[in-house]
């Protein structure tokens, strides 16, 4: 039987295939056994400072084989392991730190004014220790830290929300929970045992996270890689390390198409399969990577960091399909589902006039957000976890995704997707992407406009494009603005920042009046 606890599964396989490459990065590489033995050292060696069960740790996220082993080495001690963005300010990581009553900082960046604030260790120096007792251990065994195993309730891990919308939020996530969510990725994705999964994300993002362990728990292999900057590493990593998946985000997997130009089929078509998350394909885009990557599983999951990956959609069963086309999934076995409306009762699954809030039940749902209970107790309901995205579901099982909340805009008391918009404008040719808000309606009439911004592929006039839309949606759905940018605001893990684009919205309306 496979252990629920994935440092005691690496354990388990670092004896039953010892040779296999676990984890690779560039010339580096860790095998199964390699990786077992200094996540144990790592535990010990934290265990050696003080770090005891239930301590939160902190660490530096590098897309690096010496961050996974801290990562499970934190693990391995009993301690709740705390990712953060390798980008992430000093004041940053003091906020989080000091949040989270943390024990330690395992970090090589500095920590400028908050450097006595905090307890730090060097994560080279503590890698380097592990690597070296290694070495010790082949003239004088080392004693090692006995691994005990945690309870399914227990905190493995913390991953904290961007904060775009407020202070940012500790997702609390038992053993329990990171097993049932590298469960689903496993099912949802098809994972197997022989592939190379390249995981080319921030390992701090709960996406990166989520294939990093549903590839370890499968006994895969994975490839690591700092980012999408520049396309011949992702082109290396393919060709000459036989990577047969890899997870991404949208805007990156359109910087890899328009960096590769020609070669992005020849190249990313080598892959079996890919997953997309942290945002949906637009229409078009699973139109033209469906075309471009006819031989590749392509997967566009629908998941959060309360979640991990909930709804899946194999983009090759519904491109052809002028409806489904536009879903973000169905839940995979062992997630419900269901939506609510403002006062919090269900709602019939398939009406499409009146969608409701997402709510999902299952042993993936959080524990709740560290130290925030009125947050909690909002979004945790007699077991179920209720989100702000208002969808709704077909006979078959799919979800429609209408757009978050805050983000429907009320024309003249008409409830509009944001989303609808984008799909059909995205499909003029002309457009690179395009993106919509809604705005005060300057008449006072209405309520509010749709906006929408759109950045250029190619040169052409409003009034095309207006005549385009009027052909395909409702006259007053077509927006009555336009702003034209270089491209569309994104936040660090590249999702729309519809925030910032409100605020682009304000310094428009300031600029033109």
């Amino acid at each position: 039987m496979i252990s629920q606890i994935l440092v005691e599964h690496i354990l388990s396989l670092a004896k039953s295939q010892p040779e296999k490459p676990a984890v690779l990065f560039k010339k580096e590489a860790l095998s199964y056994q390699e990786l077992a033995e200094q996540v144990a050292r790592c535990g010990t060696f934290l265990s050696g400072l003080g770090i005891r069960r239930k301590d939160r740790v902190l660490f530096t996220a590098l897309s690096k084989p010496e961050a996974v082993v801290l990562y499970l080495g934190i693990q391995y001690a009993g301690a709740i392991a705390v990712a953060m963005d390798k980008n992430a300010t000093a004041e940053n990581a003091w906020q989080i730190y000091s949040d989270t009553e943390a024990s330690l900082f395992v970090t090589d960046r500095p920590c400028g004014e908050y450097k006595d604030r905090m307890r730090t260790f060097s994560l080279r120096e503590l890698y380097a220790a592990c690597v070296e007792d290694l070495k010790k251990d082949a003239e004088q065994p080392q004693q090692i830290l006995p691994y005990q195993e945690p309870e399914r309730e227990d905190i493995a891990e913390m991953i904290f929300t961007t904060g775009t919308t407020g202070r940012p939020k500790g997702v609390m996530l038992s053993y329990r929970a990171v097993y049932q969510i590298s469960k689903n990725t496993i099912d949802g994705i098809g994972i197997l045992p022989e592939d190379r999964v390249l995981v080319p994300l921030p390992l701090n993002h709960s996406l990166a996270l989520r294939e990093l362990r549903g590839a370890l728990w499968q006994g895969a292999t994975v490839v690591l890689q700092n980012g999408f900057t520049f396309a011949r590493d992702l082109e290396k990593n393919i060709t000459e390390l036989g990577c047969t998946g890899m997870v991404t985000v949208p805007a990156s997997l359109e910087l890899v198409r328009s960096q590769m130009q020609g070669q992005f089929s020849a190249i990313v078509g080598k892959l079996r399969y890919m997953e997309v998350g942290a945002g949906s394909l637009s229409v078009r885009q699973r139109k033209e990577f469906s075309a471009l990557l006819p031989d590749t599983d392509l997967n566009n999951t629908w998941g959060s960091s309360e979640t991990g990956g909930a709804l899946f959609t194999k983009v090759h069963e519904v491109v052809e399909d002028p409806v489904k086309i536009a879903v973000i999934g169905k839940p995979i076995a062992g997630v419900a589902i269901k939506m609510l409306d403002a006062e919090g009762k269900e709602l019939p699954a398939t009406d499409h006039d009146h969608p409701g809030r997402l709510a999902l039940k299952g042993d993936m749902v959080m524990s709740g957000y560290w130290n925030r209970e009125e947050a909690t107790k909002d979004a945790l309901r007699d077991g179920w976890l209720v989100t702000n995205d208002l969808v709704y579901t077909d006979a078959d099982g799919y979800v429609y995704m209408l757009g978050r909340a805050d983000d429907i805009i009320n024309i003249g008391g008409e409830k509009v997707s944001p989303i609808e918009i984008e799909n059909l404008a995205g499909e003029f040719p002309a457009i690179r992407e395009c993106a919509c808000i809604g705005v005060p309606d300057p008449n006072e009439t209405l309520g509010q406009i749709p906006v929408l911004f759109l950045a250029k592929g190619e040169e052409f006039s409003l009034d095309e494009l207006k005549k385009y839309l009027s052909t395909r949606m409702e006259r007053f759905k077509i927006p009555q603005e336009f702003v034209e940018v270089e491209a569309l605001p994104r936040n660090r893990m590249k999702k729309l920042d519809r925030k910032a684009m409100r605020s682009i919205w304000d310094q428009h309306g300031k600029e033109e009046g």
